[in-house]
C-alpha cells in the first residue's frame, strides 16, 4: 500500500516554505507543478498542507500563522512544517473527525469479493484481493483504489454544494458522472469500463483526459485512451459472483469456487487437468459441484463436513 512518507512530506514542506518566502521564481512553479504530477502521493501531502494551512488560520491568537509563518530562519520554519504535516498520521485523522467526520475508512476484499454501501447509498463490490480507501469531505466524494478491482454504482449526492465521486489510483483519477462502472489497477495502466451513463479520465501526467460512455472502455496510464472494442455492457461477471468459463481447466474454477464452500474444496491431479464449459455460481458452491459431476466424470468425495475432494470415477 503506497503511503506517505517522510520524505515526500519534506519535499512538500520545502515547496511550501519557498512559496511562503515569496523567493520562488517562474522555473522554481514549472519544477513545482513537474513535483506534483509526477507522483499521487506528492499532490496528495501538498493538497493536505495546504488543507491544513488553511484550517490552522482561525485558531486563537493566531497560532497556526504564527507556527508557520514566524521568521525565525528557514529551517527552523522547515522543521515546524514537517512536523504540522506529521499530523496527517493519527492527529490528522482525529482532526478530520472533529471537523467532517471525513475520517478515511479502509476496505479489502481477501479470497472472495465484498459488498460494501457508503454513506451516500454508492455501492461497490471488491473483487477478491481488491483494497480502498473511502474519505468524504466537503469538496468530493474520494475512493482510492490501492490494489485490485472494483465496481461502482454510484447515488445522488443530497449536499451542498454537490460533491463529485472521483476514484484515485497511482496513474490519474476517474469522476463518474452518474454512472456504473468498474477500475481495475494492472501494472502499468489502470483499465475502466462503463456499463451505465459516463465517466471522465485524467492521467496524472497532466495529459490530455477523455470521456468514456456507457459500453466503451479504456485506460489511463500516462494518458488517457479509449480502446477500440466494444464492451458487452453487461455487469461483469464476477460482480454478480458467477463464473462463466470456455474451456478452462476444472482446477482453475475449483480454486475460485473453494473460498466460497465450508471447509477444504480440493481437486486431485487427474480431474484437475480436465477441460470445463458452463456458468457456476460462487454464491451456490454446492450446486456447482453438482453440475460439474453432472457433465464430467467426476466424482465428490467427502471426508467429515470440512473436507471435499473431487476426483476422477
Amino acid at each position: 500500500m503506497a503511503t506517505l512518507t517522510p520524505a515526500i512530506l519534506q519535499q512538500a514542506a520545502e515547496w511550501h516554505v519557498l512559496f511562503s518566502a515569496g523567493e520562488a521564481s517562474d522555473s522554481d512553479r514549472a519544477a513545482w507543478q513537474q513535483w506534483r504530477a509526477a507522483n499521487p502521493l506528492h499532490e496528495q501531502a501538498w493538497q493536505q498542507l495546504a488543507a491544513l494551512t488553511h484550517r490552522l488560520q482561525p485558531l486563537p491568537s493566531g497560532i497556526g500563522q504564527q507556527l508557520l509563518q514566524q521568521q525565525q530562519g528557514r529551517r527552523r520554519t522547515l522543521r515546524q512544517c514537517v512536523l504540522l504535516l506529521g499530523c496527517l498520521g493519527a492527529g490528522w485523522q482525529g482532526w478530520l473527525r472533529l471537523q467532517h467526520g471525513a475520517v478515511p475508512q479502509s476496505f479489502h476484499a481477501d479470497a472472495r469479493r465484498q459488498h460494501v454501501t457508503l454513506a451516500d447509498g454508492s455501492q461497490l463490490v471488491l473483487r477478491a484481493g481488491a483494497r480502498v480507501q473511502v474519505s468524504y469531505d466537503t469538496q468530493r466524494r474520494l475512493i482510492r483504489l490501492l490494489a485490485g478491482e472494483v465496481a461502482i454504482a454510484t447515488a445522488s449526492d443530497h449536499h451542498t454544494p454537490y460533491r463529485p465521486l472521483q476514484v484515485e489510483t497511482r496513474h490519474g483519477h476517474i469522476t463518474a458522472l452518474g454512472t456504473r462502472f468498474t477500475v481495475a489497477l494492472a501494472d502499468g495502466h489502470t483499465a475502466v469500463a462503463v456499463q451505465a451513463h459516463a465517466v471522465h479520465l485524467q492521467p496524472w501526467s497532466g495529459g490530455a483526459g477523455l470521456v468514456l460512455q456507457a459500453g466503451e472502455h479504456g485506460e489511463l496510464g500516462e494518458e488517457a485512451r479509449r480502446l477500440p472494442q466494444p464492451l458487452d455492457p453487461a455487469t461483469p461477471d464476477w460482480v454478480s459472483g458467477r463464473i462463466v468459463v470456455v474451456n478452462a481447466r476444472l482446477g482453475d474454477v475449483v480454486k475460485r469456487l473453494a473460498p466460497h464452500y465450508p471447509g477444504a474444496l480440493l481437486c486431485d491431479p487427474q480431474a484437475a487437468a480436465l477441460p470445463v464449459s458452463g456458468a457456476f455460481s460462487e454464491d451456490n458452491p454446492q450446486a456447482s459441484l453438482q453440475a460439474i459431476t453432472a457433465t464430467l466424470p467426476v466424482k465428490i468425495v467427502r471426508r467429515g463436513p470440512l473436507w471435499t475432494l473431487l476426483t476422477l470415477r
